[in-house]
């Protein structure tokens, strides 16, 4: 068993949802597909996927090998194709765009990295919850979650940014918590102006299959992220955030999830490119870094496929 071959048939079964589309895309037969896992399994001693007749999913153990197996194959291409090019790596100036939660907890602490393994690249890394116009305003790349309605766009989707309903236990002390969505009413939240609206963030509300759009007042409203946050644990009123900027919160117990019993809807997460620019090497790289950066620190929150 090729121990490469074999990580690789795991991430593209997982990435493309089925063996048969996995093997289509490798260019193998499903049944050698099929060899490759099982061989994979009976050598580490565990199960690693799941297969049902419609799907297949990761165990636990699965899905952690899997989020190594990405960056294990990841520094292997990087390689294999600084040789291929005669050592000539990524090089030149990249423009970056990123929500502003994702740039100061995620991509702006790990900057080092990224720029000691590729020592010819400078990067100029914006952080804001607007809607970049990447291609007047001269952006390489992007990180955006929502949908994509702009045709000019080529987008990798890397997994759903999840959010949570949440409030400090100050707010809780003074005005109880909602047993129902219909209770938000009587509540205020810490409301959060989108961007591409202009308007207040709905509170929407779901589970299974039912949908409850809340209209809940609020007294205070932010166009930014980070406010929003220091609104919310200031006490100021229920709010929507973020998973992954709440779950450490919530762990402290500075937050508390309001209606556990409900989901707020996840957006989809796409790192885009103009479509009008061939896709030079540096953007590559900064594109290949970044997802599997997001899959190693925010996996589980951010649902990273």
């Amino acid at each position: 068993m090729d121990r490469f071959d074999a990580m690789r048939a795991l991430v593209q079964v997982l990435d493309s949802g089925s063996y048969t589309k996995a093997a289509r895309q490798l260019n193998l037969h499903k049944a050698t597909v099929s060899q490759q896992i099982q061989q994979l399994e009976d050598k580490l001693g565990v199960r690693l996927l799941t297969r049902t007749t419609r799907s297949v999913s990761p165990t636990e153990e699965g899905l952690a090998y899997y989020r190594h197996a990405c960056t294990v194959l990841q520094q292997v291409d990087e390689m294999e194709a600084l040789l291929r090019k005669g050592g000539n790596a990524p090089a030149g100036h990249l423009r970056v765009d990123v929500p502003v939660a994702m740039g100061r907890l995620v991509f702006a602490p790990e900057m080092r990295g990224f720029l000691e393994r590729y020592p010819r690249i400078t990067l100029e890394l914006s952080c804001t919850d607007r809607v970049v116009d990447l291609i007047p305003e001269g952006v390489d790349c992007a990180l955006r979650g929502g949908p994509l309605p702009d045709s000019r766009l080529t987008a990798r989707r890397v997994g759903d940014l999840r959010f949570v309903l949440c409030a400090a236990p100050s707010y809780i002390e003074q005005h109880g918590l909602p047993a129902a969505p219909e209770e938000l009413i009587r509540h205020q939240q810490v409301g959060y102006v989108l961007a591409s609206t202009g308007k207040v963030r709905p509170v929407i509300l779901e589970r299974g299959g039912q949908t409850n759009e809340c209209a809940v007042p609020a007294r205070f409203v932010t166009t930014d992220s980070a406010a929003a946050l220091s609104a919310g644990l200031d006490g100021l009123g229920i709010t929507v955030l973020a998973e992954f900027v709440a779950g450490h919160y919530m762990a402290s117990g500075a937050l508390v999830r309001v209606l556990p019993g409900w989901n707020c809807p996840s957006l989809p997460l796409h790192l885009v490119t103009p479509t009008n620019r061939k896709r030079t090497a540096r953007v590559q790289a900064f594109m290949d870094w970044a997802h599997a950066l997001l899959l190693r620190r925010l996996g589980a929150q951010l649902g990273v496929r």
